[in-house]
């Protein structure tokens, strides 16, 4: 069972992304311009019944923008841990965090 993440943007900038996981059996080519379209079908009535929002209020919002992308945890959550370390390193370099005695600080 492969996961995509389907993303809604405001092209107002208004209001916040809203996001949804559809989850497929067989993976989906997200360069077919047809089964792309097809996903982010489902991720945008996914998003209209979780948050009992009709479709017309979608256009209302100015959600008009769409991006797919391949959902995998892991891969995510390392790449946030990734970044927390770098944001991390670069604070105690500026003096504005002070490390630890548990850290050699």
């Amino acid at each position: 069972m492969i996961e995509y993440q389907i993303t809604l943007f405001s092209e107002t900038g208004k209001y916040k992304p809203v996001s949804a996981i559809v989850k497929k059996e067989q993976e989906v080519n997200l360069n077919d311009l047809a089964a792309k379209k097809q996903l982010v079908i489902d991720g945008t009535t996914k998003i209209c019944q979780k948050r009992l929002w009709q479709s017309a209020m979608l256009k209302q919002f100015g959600y008009n923008r769409a991006k797919v992308r391949v959902y995998d945890k892991a891969k995510i959550e390392q790449e946030n841990k990734e970044r927390y370390e770098q944001i991390k390193e670069a604070k105690y370099a500026s003096g504005e965090w002070k490390r630890s005695k548990k850290e050699g600080g």
